[in-house]
């Protein structure tokens, strides 16, 4: 019998913890004692006696595969080595028409209702889906001309973001800024990402190995756990 581990889940190990995000549940959580070193012995593709490889499938961590398959489990993404806000303005960046604004307010808006009516999983689903159809990439890349038009798309939307009338959070946001990306053809990833102790979780927008909506302190300060 060979096992996986569940779709929905991810995990990253940060000092010696083993951090898992189920977007399902919408939530974080980690393993302790005999299941969490079961899990790093399934990991390590170490044998794991039948027992604990059950009491992880019961614990609705691992589920059965037809074949073996990567226990890969953390993000897949280069930590950034540069922020888009953290750049100067270009002129171009500092005019924003109404349409703009509208079409930020709009998508802040939209995005807003989505994530009080939809599940985590269905948001990351469809802002996936939306990418493809419009970019029909999934892990994103920068070259020198689509850096500059996502350096400018950026500080577009941050600046048009001010007249939307909601509280910035960062899920919020970074999924409105996918989508205003997307729209205009250009690619990025919606990164998630954790520090242990204390716990706190986040997530930014990413193209390449530069942070859109982040510092790179700030983005840097946290491990990625799943990327979209």
């Amino acid at each position: 019998m060979h096992y996986r581990l569940r779709e929905d889940l991810s995990c990253c190990d940060v000092d010696g913890h083993l951090i898992f995000l189920d977007v399902a549940q919408d939530r974080y959580f980690k393993l302790t004692g005999v299941l969490e070193d079961a899990m790093r012995r399934f990991l390590a593709q170490d044998h794991v006696a039948p027992t604990l490889v059950e009491g992880l499938a019961a614990a609705q961590i691992l589920v059965e595969a037809q074949n073996p398959t990567t226990r890969t489990t953390s993000a897949d993404i280069q930590r950034p080595t540069c922020s888009a806000i953290e750049r100067p303005l270009t002129t171009s960046s500092q005019r924003i028409g109404m349409a703009v604004v509208f079409e930020v307010v709009a998508t802040v808006w939209l995005t807003c209702q989505q994530l009080k009516n939809r599940t985590l999983k269905a948001n990351l689903d469809r802002a996936a889906t939306y990418r493809a159809r419009k970019t029909g990439a999934h892990n994103a890349t920068t070259s020198a001309a689509s850096e500059v038009n996502l350096l400018e798309a950026t500080w577009q939307f941050a600046r048009a973001r001010r007249y939307a009338p909601a509280q910035p959070i960062c899920l919020l946001d970074s999924l409105a800024l996918l989508r205003f990306l997307s729209r205009r053809g250009l690619a990025a990833n919606l990164v998630f990402g954790i520090t242990p102790e204390p716990f706190a979780a986040h997530c930014w927008v990413q193209a390449g190995d530069m942070a859109l909506n982040e510092t790179l302190s700030d983005a840097n300060a946290h491990t990625p756990i799943r990327i979209v």
